[in-house]
């Protein structure tokens, strides 16, 4: 993705197993996976359960140690105390006091991390308020819904303006203002210069903010893809013919066929050409069948993770 002067996270060769209790045999996790993600980008993590995301979210933040290959943080290997200072951190299930009150449980947080106390008190209000928790502030967490602790997570991992945020299914239990919320602060701490690096299994979301897409499959990178690639190929079409007779050759003209079977053709072309070629295709009383993008992020899901969205 860019060179290692440029690399806020560089991964080569990490492979983690994972003895199994019962049977006593090793699951491998994470193999031979080699990822850069360059400084103030969004990376989007995805693949379906089991496929290694959170494994590699964990070795990422020295929470593992892995079998074999490396991990650096800002040219620092993981774990390290001065590269942890520089991350903020959210899991997919955040637990906390329920005795707190949203403002104390930040507090505390911040204190753990050693962040300034004025500091922390500045950024705590500031960031409730950020994620809609701002007149919920006083209130124990204890009486707080899913979706609001959820957010609390967030407040804590951004609290001390961390250069890296990781995120791990950011989304789970909001409500859709709430995945909006999210998106869009994803979308200012970018303008801010913040690198994330998100783990998700909301493929709008992840064309919503994500600069680049890394599949994952049984723990190995399946595909790797900048999505401004990948918006403009899915910036074609695609047009079924299902008659193909020499006015149908004349009609399409230049437009590319992608596939022929049995006297079925598949046409692709810009989004620009479509509403033409359509038109010649109908005056040529050529009989048309769908007409599809070509590629969504969701086809190229199924594809490359082979399963489910979901995970």
């Amino acid at each position: 993705m860019s060179d290692d002067r440029d690399s806020v996270i560089e991964i080569d060769g990490l492979t983690k197993t994972f003895r199994s209790r019962f049977r006593r045999r090793e699951v491998c996790a994470v193999r031979d996976l080699s990822l850069r993600v360059e400084r103030g980008s969004v990376v989007a993590f995805v693949g379906p359960n089991g496929a290694g995301k959170t494994t590699t979210i964990y070795l990422l933040l020295g929470l593992l140690r892995p079998n074999r290959g490396t991990v650096r943080l800002f040219g620092l290997p993981a774990g390290d105390l001065e590269a942890r200072r520089r991350i903020g951190f959210q899991s997919e299930i955040f637990y906390t006091y329920g005795f707190k009150t949203a403002e104390k449980a930040l507090r505390f947080y911040g204190e753990l991390s050693e962040v300034p106390l004025g500091k922390i008190g500045m950024e705590a209000p500031r960031q409730l308020e950020r994620l809609g928790l701002g007149a919920a502030r006083t209130r124990k967490v204890r009486g707080f819904s899913k979706g609001m602790i959820q957010r609390l997570g967030i407040a804590q991992a951004l609290l001390h303006q961390p250069e890296l945020l990781v995120l791990d299914e950011p989304t789970t239990g909001l409500d859709p203002e709430g995945r909006k919320l999210v998106a869009e602060i994803i979308l200012e701490e970018k303008a801010r210069g913040t690198t994330v690096f998100l783990s998700s299994h909301i493929l709008s979301d992840v064309e919503r903010t994500c600069d680049h897409i890394v599949i994952l499959r049984e723990g190995s990178v399946a595909l790797s893809e900048n999505m401004t690639a990948l918006r403009s190929k899915s910036d074609e079409w695609e047009i079924e013919v299902l008659s193909w007779t020499p006015a149908a050759l004349e009609a399409v003209g230049r437009a590319e066929i992608r596939d022929q079977q049995n006297g079925t053709v598949v046409v692709r072309c810009a989004a620009a050409e479509k509403n033409v070629l359509l038109r010649r295709l109908l005056e040529a009383d050529v009989d048309v069948g769908a007409v599809r993008r070509a590629a969504s992020l969701e086809d190229l899901y199924m594809r490359y993770a082979g399963g489910t969205s979901s995970g």
